[in-house]
């Protein structure tokens, strides 16, 4: 790495600097984005807002330019459309999960566990090094063992991270069992199944907590992956320190080697003048000599003894801080993140922990719309004064963003209503017995006697509403006398006109509460 810095700095630098530049952008996306989009549109002459003032059609709904409904398009992909009570069925599932005030892991550390890995891989490059690939150059066997290690080290983050997350869920899980078995086993049940994101949350909220929070995270403890992950991480822990030592050995035993080579090799050349000290050998006496050999001996011994000592202290230093770092990887996992199943969903839906309350969905709305009404106004301007200039038309169109969003609430509650019906009466037709799910009697039976009382509208307006099935009312209805027909036929429009108000009204009810 220092080696490509001082030959091509130019080159080295711009990757950094463009590496910094996307990791800013990851975490600032959504700021950058509202930024970007407002200033795309105001841009002159080549901006979205140009382009749009150009297109002076108009749209298939009525009121409305094409280019305008464009512009309120693009600003409603920055709001969420949804009303209070699905902003705290979503805090309800977190409050009953244990998962409220909670978040998803901060980007910051996921680079900070990245450069773990780095570090990682790194360092078991150099312990691996010459054990990678036997025979093979020194610089083929020092990639190999960074790409081995990088693999083992992304293995090792992963398996840390899931064994904290699976922590925090199973000691949630263990808290309300301890709560259970306190309160009252045999009344009351840890577990009565499992409630989706997509269910009512009040259909247990005459349970205990302790069973509310089991029937979204789970009734039973688990502990197989943070096994696993002990189990590799001790293994390589020991290992890695094991390689390290054998290499020091290795490196020992060759500087010993070395040592011996040259003082056989001074002695083989028999210049005086090289080697003064076996001048000074061969002028001593024998046991003089062998004294001195018995005290260089011992030196090096010592400073082997010592290089060793140390070698093997700064590896058992090295494996604290492996396992440490291992250890802070778990750490992470068990304090963030969710122990609900849906609880993430949950979360994300209510704007990934930027509201904690409505109140800040409307603020957020309000926002988003006061810009948006202000591009739309000035979009208007643009095209007014090309119409004026064409002679087509002097008046201002009177739409308005909140127009749009009205219209798209009440598209959204119409669309989720046919789906609640169709899904309904497709639901009741399968469950319904075949034959005997509406009989159909003939018109002699149902009218056998003159004298007998006549069905009145009411009463078949109820028979009616009391089916299920929409082809077995056409039937009945179709059996009733001729002179009925037509004033039941009024009544069900009624009921239809009746509920629509209805709906309109408390879609209206709605918004006026959102742009209080």
């Amino acid at each position: 790495m220092k080696e490509i810095f001082l030959a091509y700095p130019a080159a080295a630098w711009s990757i950094v600097s463009v590496l910094l530049a996307g990791i800013a952008i990851m975490l600032l996306w959504e700021k950058l984005k509202w930024w970007w989009h407002n200033t795309w549109y105001s841009f002159p002459v080549i901006g979205k807002l140009a382009s749009l003032s150009g297109d002076i059609n108009k749209s298939s709904e009525p009121g409305w330019f094409k280019g305008e409904r464009t512009l309120c398009r693009d600003y409603k992909k920055f709001i969420r459309i949804q009303d209070e009570h699905d902003f705290n069925e979503k805090i309800a599932y977190l409050t009953k999960a244990g998962d409220l005030g909670r978040s998803e892991t901060p980007k910051w550390i996921w680079l900070l566990t990245i450069s773990m890995v780095v570090v990682e891989a790194l360092g078991f490059s150099y312990v691996l090094a010459g054990f990678t690939i036997p025979g093979a150059s020194e610089s083929t066997q020092q990639y190999g063992a960074i790409g081995i290690a990088f693999l083992l080290s992304v293995i090792l983050v992963a398996f840390t991270h899931l064994s904290g997350h699976e922590l925090f869920v199973s000691s949630k899980i263990k808290q309300a069992r301890n709560e259970w078995e306190n309160d009252d086993p045999e009344k009351n049940r840890l577990y009565t199944g499992d409630i989706a994101l997509a269910k009512p949350q009040n259909s247990d909220d005459h349970l205990p907590a302790y069973t509310q929070l089991c029937n979204r995270v789970g009734h039973t403890p688990n502990y197989k992956i943070t096994l696993a992950t002990a189990i590799v991480v001790t293994v390589v822990a020991i290992g890695a320190t094991y390689v390290r030592g054998k290499v020091l050995d290795e490196q020992l035993l060759m500087e010993k080697a070395g040592r011996n080579e040259q003082v056989s090799l001074s002695v083989n050349l028999g210049n005086d003048a090289l080697d003064l000290s076996v001048k000074q050998n061969d002028q001593l006496p024998a046991a003089d000599v062998a004294e001195q050999n018995k005290a260089e001996q011992k030196v090096d011994a010592e400073s082997n003894s010592n290089k060793q000592a140390g070698g093997w202290g700064t590896f058992i230093v090295l494996a604290f801080i492996f396992v440490f770092l291992q250890l802070l990887g778990v750490i992470f996992g068990y304090r963030w993140d969710f122990a609900g199943k849906q609880s993430k969903a949950a979360f994300r839906a209510i704007g990934n922990g930027r509201y904690s309350s409505y109140a800040d969905v409307r603020e957020h709305y309000q926002e988003i719309a006061d810009t948006a009404q202000a591009k739309l106004e000035n979009l208007q301007q643009k095209m007014m004064k090309k119409l004026i200039n064409k002679g087509q038309t002097t008046k201002s169109t009177a739409r308005t963003f909140r127009d749009f969003m009205e219209e798209e609430r009440q598209n959204q509650t119409k669309e989720r209503a046919d789906e609640v019906a169709h899904l309904k009466q497709r639901r009741d037709y399968q469950q319904a017995p075949a034959p005997a799910a509406v009989p159909v009697t003939p018109v002699a039976e149902q009218h056998p006697k003159l004298d007998a009382e006549p069905l009145t509208v009411e009463q078949a307006v109820e028979q009616l509403n009391a089916m299920s099935d929409k082809e077995a009312k056409k039937d009945y209805l179709l059996t009733l006398p001729s002179q009925l027909q037509a004033p039941v036929r009024d009544a069900l429009r009624q009921q239809k006109e009746a509920r629509e108000a209805a709906e309109k009204a408390r879609n209206n009810a709605e918004l006026d509460d959102l742009l209080d």
